[in-house]
């Protein structure tokens, strides 16, 4: 062997130092060799995601969430989600995350209520779509089954919705702009509750507003709820405690 040739050094014969530098450098070699779907995944279980979650949010199924979760597993050299979790909180620029960061989290405050401002804009056209016809208590279902988080571009919806909000909250103001888009959608709504009233499908006792906030202080927490897990048996029992709410509502019968 001439001299200057380069030999690979038998890791058993390096000192323990060398051999931890060379463990780091192997390591940050892998760091870039996610895919950009493996970089989704870990981005959705880093926002709180679940695989079910995540599985509806891009139109796959579980067990290909899961094979991408193992995938990002064993390039990292991590053995539990809670190690996935931490390496991409601390070290995003390792795993080649820093240029695809969540997008709800790089947005501008402007940009995020110019984003909640036009979901509001789709979420008002879907419930007014649900009341078109004769009334009936069948729309205030529908209405509801509208608004809540049950494909993907709807769960992207909620996701800058509940993110507004916790900007909104952390301010600890009102949130002159939060508040104007509860109130387009509460106004938009009030005259529907009221056509139903008068058509003697809906409980006459109770005010429009106290009704709404009722409806969708159940709607949010149903809507969260599901966010963390779209199973279809999840989605089942959420939309089985709030049609029993809307039968609640129903106008008695003589």
């Amino acid at each position: 062997m001439k001299e200057g040739d380069h030999v690979g050094r038998p890791t058993a014969l390096l000192n323990p130092s060398q051999q931890s530098e060379d463990a780091k450098l192997q390591k940050t070699e892998t760091f870039e060799s996610l895919t950009k779907r493996e970089k989704e995944v870990v981005l959705e279980l880093l926002d709180g995601g679940r695989v079910a979650s995540i599985a509806g949010l891009f139109g796959l199924s579980p067990r290909t969430v899961s094979n991408h979760v193992k995938a990002a597993f064993w390039k990292l050299g991590v053995h539990s989600q809670a190690e996935l979790i931490e390496l991409a909180r601390t070290a995003p620029d390792k795993l080649g995350l820093d240029g695809v960061l969540s997008t709800r989290s790089q947005l501008a405050q402007s940009q995020l209520e110019q984003c909640c401002a036009q979901a509001i804009a789709r979420l008002i056209a879907r419930v007014n779509a649900a009341y078109v016809g004769p009334p009936a208590l069948a729309q205030v279902r529908a209405a509801v089954r509208a608004a809540l988080p049950l494909d993907p571009e709807r769960r992207r919806e909620w996701r800058d919705w509940l993110e507004l909000k916790t900007r909104v909250d952390a301010s600890g103001g009102p949130g002159a702009s939060f508040q104007a888009m509860i109130d387009e959608w509460r106004d938009s709504t009030t005259r529907n509750v009221e056509r139903l009233q008068e058509a003697g499908e809906l409980r006459t006792d109770l005010e429009p507003s106290d009704l709404l906030r009722s409806l969708g202080a159940l709607a949010l927490g149903a809507g969260t709820r599901l966010l963390g897990n779209a199973s279809r048996a999840s989605v089942e029992a959420e939309l089985k405690m709030l049609d029993g709410f809307v039968d609640a509502l129903a106008e008695p019968r003589v």
